[in-house]
């Protein structure tokens, strides 16, 4: 196994997530379509628990064991080894507590706080994913402290292989019986996809002998167990409190959102139907290009690590704004394009144009999420975590004031939904740059800043001259116009030094 540097590791990740994304777009859209409106809209009710209980059983350690093994590669102070061990131990216990809740309070859960008593079989069917997420977060996180990016990487898109093909064929299996039942296949489809992925990493362990190397230090660091297991839990517990916040605030969400529709006199099904497709396709579709910046945060978090570790600002200066621009790249053309082609691009991924009216005004003001990612992963290498997590409680609780606030007015209504989720989005990141300005003295290249601006707004008044002359009919043709355009321009005038970039990559 292999390790990389920050833009071997990046590209590696954007490469496989571009494809996990697109699979995994594939796999929404056939999922969809199998399972209409009202399947998808009991799919995304369960989502928000599922990403809950996700954030609960990883326990943040993707990050805590990944800025440990990173810092203990310069360090030298206990074996990386004895890191695992402990944290598998925290991941046990914590796995079983989760279960033994979820099974408990699924009942309550789906008649009483969801209404809807079709999810109660779609929630029972997260209680296999627990452990499996939990476990594969923890090999993760020690490959990513060794910048070993591939690994990983290649686990994920054989997970989303597998997902989809299991999804679609327990989706037809089931459906005949009941919409649930398919709902649940769905479901089911994640747990072996994750099974499948987590053997596939252990063995690649296994096969490099490190496994090996994992077990034989048990004895060896014993006099170290009660510092480690304080480590991790120092680092993973407010990592943890911010994925747990926002979980919450999203397990919440369809929760004030039910209550504050019927409220005013709305069904439930129709509430149901309504938020599937605010969730399952307006944001699905506004979250494409997240890809990118989760490919950027990952190997962001150990090279940060180690920088804030030597106490050197200049460097972690570099990787932040590198991490900054990569993203804007991203979502700066899908902005432009989901802007000016939002139902081309709604009937193309989920064949419907529901949804399609709440992207005309969502798109613009999205970009600031894609930087979400890169400040908070950030502010977790420098030490910062908590102050990330209090940002996140403050912007989960505007967001769910204004859920209720907004929702419940009638002439605001489903809108109040949309609304909040930008409000809460645009907070976060701006509270978050302002902690790390604040902490470590940033270098910016405003030249830098100032171009991309202007290839953005330039990019998007050409894009608005070729729709409204229909100069080229087909919207799709006058996409990939776009998109030449605007990666032309970035290599000509070299903006955030992309050449370099470019010889980065080829050059190691």
């Amino acid at each position: 196994m292999k390790k990389q540097t920050f833009i071997q590791g990046t590209i590696i990740l954007v490469v496989v997530g571009m494809i996990v994304k697109v699979l995994g777009l594939v796999n929404r859209m056939v999922i969809a379509r199998l399972l209409t409106s009202e399947g998808i809209g009991i799919y995304m009710m369960v989502m928000p628990t599922f990403v809950l209980l996700i954030s609960l059983a990883q326990l943040g350690f993707p990050i805590a064991i990944s800025k440990l093994v990173s810092e203990n590669n310069i360090k030298q102070r206990i074996s990386n080894q004895t890191i695992v061990l402990k944290a598998l131990r925290i991941s046990l216990i914590n796995s079983l507590l989760l279960i033994t809740i979820l099974l408990l309070s699924a009942k309550f859960l789906s008649f009483n706080l969801l209404n809807d008593k079709r999810t109660y079989y779609p929630i029972l069917s997260l209680v296999f994913f627990v452990p499996l997420v939990s476990f594969s977060s923890i090999i993760k996180g020690y490959l990513h402290g060794y910048k070993i990016m591939g690994v990983p990487s290649y686990s994920q898109l054989i997970e989303q292989i597998v997902r989809i093909t299991t999804s679609i064929s327990l989706v037809i299996i089931l459906l005949p019986y009941s919409i649930e039942l398919a709902v649940c296949g769905a479901i089911l489809s994640m747990s072996i996809g994750e099974a499948i992925s987590l053997i596939y990493m252990i063995y690649r362990i296994k096969n490099k002998r490190s496994w090996n190397r994992i077990i034989k230090k048990r004895v060896e660091n014993k006099t170290y167990e009660k510092n480690i297991i304080k480590d991790i839990l120092t680092i993973s517990l407010p990592a943890t409190g911010s994925r747990l916040i926002g979980s919450l605030s999203h397990f919440f969400e369809p929760i004030i959102f039910s209550f504050a529709m019927i409220s005013i006199g709305i069904s439930s099904h129709y509430v149901t139907r309504i938020y599937g497709q605010i969730t399952g396709y307006t944001i699905s579709l506004l979250l494409v290009p997240s890809f990118l910046c989760v490919a950027v945060s990952i190997p962001l978090i150990p090279i940060i690590s180690e920088a804030h570790t030597k106490k050197n600002s200049e460097k972690i200066s570099h990787y932040f704004n590198l991490s900054i621009f990569l993203s804007y790249l991203s979502g700066g053309i899908f902005t432009i394009i989901l802007t000016l082609y939002p139902n081309e691009l709604m009937k193309l991924f989920f064949n419907t144009t529901d949804g399609v009216v709440f992207l005309s005004y969502m798109a613009p003001l999205f970009l600031f999420h894609y930087f979400q990612l890169p400040i908070t992963s950030t502010l977790h290498a420098i030490d910062k975590a908590k102050s990330a997590m209090m940002n996140t409680l403050i912007g989960a609780a505007i967001k769910l004031f204004l859920i209720y606030i907004l929702v419940s007015t009638p002439y605001i209504n489903v809108h109040g939904l949309t609304t909040a989720i930008i409000i809460n989005s645009i907070f976060v990141t701006v509270a978050d740059f302002i902690v790390l300005s604040k902490t470590i003295k940033m270098k910016y290249n405003f030249k830098t800043i100032f171009t991309s601006i202007y290839l953005l707004i330039f990019t998007y008044l050409v894009g608005s001259l070729l729709k409204i002359s229909q100069f080229i009919s087909n919207a799709f043709i006058n996409m990939f116009i776009l998109i030449i355009l605007y990666t032309g321009i970035v290599f000509l005038f070299n903006i955030g030094d992309i050449r370099k970039i470019k010889n980065q990559l080829i050059n190691h």
